[in-house]
């Protein structure tokens, strides 16, 4: 399972799920079992007693081999013993131990076209970093991998590591040898729903020194990102105007063509003694009407595409074979939507006067039509 900061909970997934200490005790006896095999191997083969470039034993100048020492033949009872014992001590034992423990960020071990983790919960890597001295310095060490994270943020998964503060501090040398105090270059405050960010930021910009501090809220840190999801709203709304707008004139055309239809049934109304007032609530009510219906249903479908738009991108996507919203680009795994009531009033209200503005001037004109001239040719 790995760690998904989405809702605080591990998620099962059936690749992970003999990840940890037995996927690493496997891969210990399998290395084991390999190294035995070779020794084994090289155990059987026969010995070389000559020497390549002395043919039968005989040295190239002509002189005679050398005589072996004879006290190189005495073996020691207790070597073995001692070796065995040192390396019990000394040789690390990845059945029975691990290094460091690190996190990783799921984008950084899996490989979407093969499906799969590169690496899981058992693993060792190999870690670099530069030191934080004068003069910085590669240095890298080994890491045993005891969990994945994903924050469901692609930049976040892709860049970030998590390992204990203490071991990275030593090895970039970020600690006081005077004081053992342990040095960071940035700290990262969560505060509870509704603190004011602003107000929280200069009260710390205030209580620490601006030549070594720099205090920001995370909307100042990915200001650009935020500055190009407003111009998309901006721009999203001129758009959805405009559609609104072609609509209003499409309800203007059909309400005149209706005028034109119905001039005979006007003038029969009018010589009945329909007031002009009453003609123009009749065609001001149907385009009313026409808004009330249009929006509802508008509204009813908008809301229905929202709660649903990852599903019709996961139909979308089978459909074409290509990714519609790539995580990699967008930095979500998923299409994020927020329904905000006072915009979803202000466009249905939008829409209901358009719907009512287009009816205006068809009103006017069947309200002023004489029956007379209305019922002339028929």
């Amino acid at each position: 399972m790995d760690r998904s900061a989405a809702d605080g909970e591990a998620v099962e997934r059936p690749d992970l799920k003999h990840a940890g200490w037995e996927y690493r005790r496997f891969l210990a006896q399998r290395q084991k079992a390999a190294q035995r095999a070779r020794d084994a191997e090289d155990a059987q083969r026969p010995p070389t007693s000559q020497d390549p470039a002395a043919p039968n034993g005989i040295a190239p100048n002509g002189a005679p081999p050398a005589i072996p020492d004879a006290t190189a033949a005495v073996k020691d009872p207790f070597a073995e013993r001692n070796n065995a014992q040192a390396e019990n001590t000394n040789v690390f034992d990845p059945e029975r131990e691990q290094f460091t423990g690190i996190i990783l960020g799921k984008e950084l071990i899996y490989h979407d076209n093969l499906g799969r983790f590169l690496v899981i919960p058992g693993d060792d890597v190999k870690v670099s970093f530069h030191t934080a001295g004068q003069q910085p310095k590669i240095l890298s060490d080994n890491f045993t991998v005891v969990d994945i994270h994903e924050s469901k943020m692609t930049g976040h998964d892709a860049s970030f590591v998590f390992v204990p503060l203490r071991k990275l501090q030593e090895m970039r040398g970020m600690i006081e040898p005077a004081t053992d105090i342990g040095r960071v270059n940035a700290i990262q405050i969560r505060t509870a729903e509704g603190v004011d960010l602003h107000q929280l930021r200069g009260d710390l910009a205030t209580a620490f020194s601006k030549a070594f501090y720099r205090v920001e809220t995370w909307q100042e840190k990915v200001g650009p990102l935020l500055a190009a999801v407003q111009m998309e709203k901006s721009v999203l709304n001129i758009l959805l105007f405009l559609i609104i707008a072609v609509a209003g004139f499409g309800i203007l055309a059909i309400f005149f063509m209706i005028v034109v239809e119905k001039t005979r049934d006007i003038g029969i109304l009018k010589a009945l003694g329909a007031s002009r007032r009453g003609v123009l609530g009749i065609f001001l009510g149907y385009g009313l009407s026409l808004g009330i219906v249009g929006s509802g249903v508008g509204l009813l479908l908008g809301l229905l595409f929202v709660w649903n738009i990852n599903r019709i991108r996961d139909v979308l996507e089978y459909c074409t074979g290509q990714r519609v919203f790539d995580p990699s680009i967008y930095y979500f795994y998923k299409i994020p939507t927020i329904v905000e009531p006072l915009t979803v009033a202000w466009i249905v209200c939008g829409a209901l006067l358009i719907a009512v503005m287009a009816s205006i001037l068809p009103a006017i004109r069947a309200a002023n039509l004489h029956p007379v001239e209305a019922l002339r040719y028929e």
